[in-house]
C-alpha cells in the first residue's frame, strides 16, 4: 500500500502594494512582502484618511475663515497638539450652544466667537486660539469692534511676514492646505483622531442624494433644485424621505438651553479655569447665591450685567461685576418669602452698624479747629472789624506755607 501524499501548495507572485516587487508566498490573501511593507501602506492610508477628514470639516473650514479675516496664516504659529485641541473645544462648544445650526434656521440670536484681542487692530493681529477667545452674543460681539481692554493674545503687525499674507479672497481649500502645513501634519493628524473630526455632514448628505436622486422621477426633481443652497438639517430631512422613514422631530425647545447668562456663564468658568484665576471668586459667589435660594430666584443677567461680564471676560478686572453680583444678592434678601434664601446665604451678610453721629455747632467746631491752628493764624484775624455784628466774628487765616 502506497504512503498518503499531500498536494503542494501552490505558489503565488503577488506585487507588493508598498515597494512594487514581486515576491512568492504560498498564502492566497498575502499582499505584502514583510511587515514593514504592510505596516508603512496602513500608515500611510491612515494619514490620507485623518487629513482628508480635516481638510472637508467645518472646523478647518473655520481655521481657513479666521486666517482669510486676519489676513495672515501666523495666527496659527506655534501651534502644539494641546492649543489644537483647546481651540477646538471652543469651536465645537459654539456650534452645540447655537443648536448646531437651529438657532440661526429657526431666526434666534445666535451666538459668536469673540476676539480679546481683535483681529486686526491698530497694531496688533489677534490670535486664534482658545486663551483669545471667548463664546458671545453676536450683538455685543459686533458692537465691541476692534476695542481691547488687556490681555487675549496676539502678534505685532510689525512682525507679520508677506510669505504667509492672504488675500481677501484667497480660496479656502489652498488656506487649509497651508495651515495644516504651518501646524504640521502629525499635530493636525493627533487632533483628528482625539476629537474624532469628520467631513462636513452637509457635503456627506448632498453626495448621498446626488447619487440617489432620479431626475426622472417628479418627486425626486423637486429636491434637486433646491439641495445646492439647503442646510444640512434640510437634506437629512430629504433623505430621511427617500428612505421612506418618520421627519426627525423638531427640536427648537433645544434653543432654550442656552440664554446669554448661561453661555457667558460657561465662559466665565472656561476662562477663569485655564486663563484668568483671579476671576474665580466672583464667578463662585455667583453659583452659591444661585445654590442657596429656590427656583423662582432666577439667575439671569439683564443687558447691562451681560455688558459687564462681557467687558470683563475681554480683559477688564474682576471687581468690574462686583456691584451686579451686590445687587443681585440684594433681590435675594429683600424677598424673603419669595426666594426663601437658606441660612448659609444669611449668615454671609454682615449688616454694618454704625455709630450716629455727634452733631457739633458750627462754631464749636471752628474753634475746636482753629485752637490747632493758632501757630498760623494771622494776628489781624484776632480784630473784629467795626462793620461785622459781634455775632458773627471775621477770621482771616493764612495758609502755612
Amino acid at each position: 500500500m502506497k504512503p498518503a501524499t499531500t498536494k503542494a501548495a501552490a505558489k503565488r507572485q503577488p506585487t507588493c502594494p508598498e515597494c512594487k516587487k514581486r515576491f512568492r508566498t504560498t498564502s492566497r490573501t498575502k499582499k505584502f512582502c514583510n511587515t514593514l511593507c504592510s505596516q508603512s501602506f496602513r500608515n500611510e492610508a491612515r494619514r490620507v484618511k485623518y487629513l482628508f477628514n480635516a481638510t472637508n470639516s467645518p472646523f478647518f473650514q473655520e481655521l481657513a475663515r479666521q486666517a482669510v479675516r486676519a489676513r495672515t496664516l501666523l495666527i496659527y504659529k506655534d501651534f502644539s497638539q494641546d492649543g489644537l485641541e483647546a481651540l477646538y473645544d471652543v469651536y465645537a462648544a459654539c456650534q452645540k450652544m447655537n443648536g448646531y445650526g437651529l438657532r440661526k434656521e429657526y431666526g434666534e440670536a445666535q451666538f459668536e466667537i469673540s476676539h480679546i484681542a481683535p483681529v486686526r487692530g491698530k497694531a496688533c493681529v489677534g490670535l486664534f486660539r482658545a486663551d483669545n477667545l471667548v463664546i458671545a452674543p453676536m450683538a455685543l460681539n459686533r458692537a465691541h469692534g476692534t476695542k481691547h481692554f488687556a490681555g487675549g493674545a496676539s502678534m505685532a503687525l510689525t512682525d507679520l511676514s508677506s510669505r504667509f499674507a492672504l488675500e481677501k479672497d484667497a480660496n479656502h481649500a489652498d488656506v487649509i492646505q497651508r495651515i495644516i502645513k504651518l501646524i504640521g501634519e502629525k499635530v493636525v493628524m493627533a487632533v483628528v483622531k482625539s476629537k474624532k473630526i469628520q467631513p462636513s455632514k452637509r457635503q456627506a448628505l448632498y453626495s448621498w442624494l446626488v447619487d440617489n436622486l432620479d431626475p426622472a422621477n417628479p418627486d425626486h426633481a423637486k429636491h434637486l433644485d433646491t439641495i445646492e443652497t439647503a442646510t444640512a438639517r434640510v437634506l437629512a430631512g430629504i433623505k430621511r424621505e427617500l428612505e421612506g422613514k418618520e421627519s426627525a422631530t423638531d427640536f427648537r425647545v433645544f434653543l432654550s438651553f442656552h440664554d446669554d447668562t448661561s453661555v457667558l456663564m460657561s465662559e466665565w468658568e472656561r476662562v477663569g479655569k485655564a486663563y484668568r484665576p483671579e476671576i474665580l471668586p466672583a464667578l463662585e459667589r455667583l453659583q452659591f447665591l444661585d445654590a442657596n435660594t429656590n427656583t423662582r430666584f432666577r439667575l439671569g443677567f439683564d443687558s447691562i450685567d451681560t455688558q459687564l461680564v462681557f467687558d470683563m471676560l475681554h480683559g477688564k478686572p474682576a471687581y468690574t461685576v462686583e456691584s451686579m453680583i451686590d445687587a443681585l444678592y440684594a433681590k435675594a434678601l429683600a424677598s424673603p418669602v419669595l426666594y426663601q434664601p437658606a441660612e448659609a446665604l444669611l449668615q454671609t451678610v454682615q449688616p454694618t452698624v454704625q455709630a450716629p453721629a455727634v452733631r457739633k455747632s458750627v462754631t464749636l467746631s471752628f474753634l475746636e479747629e482753629l485752637d490747632s491752628l493758632v501757630e498760623q493764624v494771622a494776628p489781624i484775624a484776632l480784630v473784629v472789624a467795626n462793620s461785622v455784628p459781634v455775632e458773627e466774628p471775621c477770621f482771616i487765616v493764612r495758609a502755612s506755607s
